[in-house]
């Protein structure tokens, strides 16, 4: 008899996991998804017959996974590694900072700041060790005694603190700030598919309904109850359902699953009420030409808008150029706001950079939890694979601590936490047979 697995989420964590379990062909897999699509954050939308990222995404040489992934899928095509530029945005003028020239003219540092921002960028490059940090360490110690005062102050303040988390270099995590850092993302090669990403989300969905999972897409979550083991929901089509369940899967962010579950133990629930997270405010736009023909990411000191990405740098294949800009730390007060407001706001900050740009739309995306809030102790309160409940399991970025939050750790977490139950069936079943071989032929006998 199969065993029952519901996995509550249908990002990129959910679809792996439902996959490799039905493979198996052990369980009964049923995913629900409270948006009306799947994919999550690495979604997509149409446009003008395209299909564009829903918020910004990048392939890297190391995300050795999702290019698994997008290989089985057919989806990499003639795809073409990029080396990319980064530049910083200060008070309306941008900084080339990708060579040792450009880094020399950057004076919103001294002279000395930009030699030490020089040198630590080299060792980040050749000497980072994330393993040996203290997982209880906070940034700015590990800053300051590398980078020196003013390159943590002025800059990674900036692009790290205010401009991530918007918390105090001093209360975030060190190690997990340094696997960012020890992901090459700002110097490793480049590239984005050349059939898009939803072709990946898609193939999942077909191989898991072609293997006999079910996926609820527009499904409220009424009712979990874990000392029953059963879930009640409501469908897209506004029908009522009760289902029980072996294993439960759950994906999505830790504050929402604790605002209808039962059965939780208190401790555990204590711990996990610590968890915070950064939601994200953005805009996904076109325009006739590219901002600027050289910079593909380009972080922005003290203003609204963070960050921006000149999407169609790295495939230039859309009918405009694309590009997101978005607002991670502070963003909270923006989502609230309305999508005009959002795109005045925003709209403003570019134009003080790129006052030539000729917008042709715009659309405005909001995400409450699009990250895990990183501080020093989160090593001491962060969920695992594996809970309290025997039943209950965890995935997605909230419990891949410390590595950073993109599209291969999700898919890894899914095929991680498959793994767990997989292996947890075999120790059961295992169990089970020799406690009946035990009462069937008892020893002494």
């Amino acid at each position: 008899m199969k065993q029952k697995v519901v996995i509550l989420g249908g990002g990129l964590a959910g679809l792996s996991a439902a996959e490799k379990l039905l493979d198996t062909n052990k369980f009964e897999v049923v995913i629900l998804e409270r948006a009306p699509f799947l994919g999550g954050l690495a979604s997509s939308f149409e446009m003008d017959g395209e299909q564009i990222p829903r918020f910004n995404h990048h392939l890297i040489r190391s995300n050795i996974i999702t290019l698994r992934y997008l290989e089985r899928f057919n989806l990499m095509g003639n795809n073409v590694w990029k080396k990319i530029k980064m530049a910083f945005g200060v008070e309306g003028k941008l900084y080339n900072i990708n060579t040792p020239l450009g880094l020399l003219k950057f004076n919103y540092l001294s002279l000395w700041g930009r030699f030490r921002l020089g040198f630590f960028g080299a060792y980040l490059i050749f000497l980072l060790n994330p393993e040996k940090i203290n997982p209880e360490l906070d940034a700015e110690t590990w800053l300051r005694k590398l980078a020196g005062k003013e390159v943590t102050e002025k800059i990674w303040y900036n692009l790290y603190a205010r401009n991530k988390f918007n918390i105090p270099l001093n209360q975030i995590n060190a190690k997990q700030f340094a696997n960012r850092l020890y992901e090459k993302e700002g110097y490793d090669d480049f590239t984005f598919p050349t059939k898009g990403m939803q072709g990946m989300i898609d193939g999942l969905e077909k191989n898991i309904v072609d293997k006999g999972g079910e996926i609820n897409i527009g499904a409220s979550t009424t009712n979990l109850d874990f000392d029953k083991n059963e879930m009640d929901f409501v469908d897209a089509q506004k029908k009522e359902h009760k289902t029980r369940f072996d294993y439960f899967i759950n994906t999505i962010p830790v504050p929402e699953l604790i605002k209808f579950a039962k059965g939780l133990p208190e401790s555990y629930v204590a711990d996990i009420k610590k968890l915070r997270y950064t939601p994200v405010v953005g805009l996904a736009f076109a325009t006739e030409d590219f901002l600027d023909s050289r910079h593909y990411w380009i972080n922005l000191f003290n203003e609204r808008v963070h960050v921006i990405y000149q999407h169609s740098l790295i495939i230039d294949k859309y009918n405009s150029k694309i590009t997101w800009c978005v607002r991670y730390g502070g963003s909270a007060e923006d989502m609230n706001k309305s999508d005009s407001e959002i795109k005045e706001l925003y709209l403003n900050v570019l134009k003080k950079y790129f006052p030539k740009m000729k917008l042709k739309w715009c659309l405005v995306f909001r995400e409450n939890y699009a990250e895990p809030i990183y501080d020093k102790d989160y090593s001491k309160y962060a969920p695992t694979y594996k809970t309290p409940l025997k039943q209950l399991y965890m995935a997605g970025i909230q419990v891949t601590f410390p590595k950073i939050r993109n599209m291969n750790v999700a898919l890894e977490s899914g095929e991680k936490v498959a793994e767990y139950i997989i292996k947890d069936l075999h120790d059961y079943l295992r169990l089970m047979t020799l406690e009946f071989i035990e009462k069937k032929f008892p020893r002494g006998r």
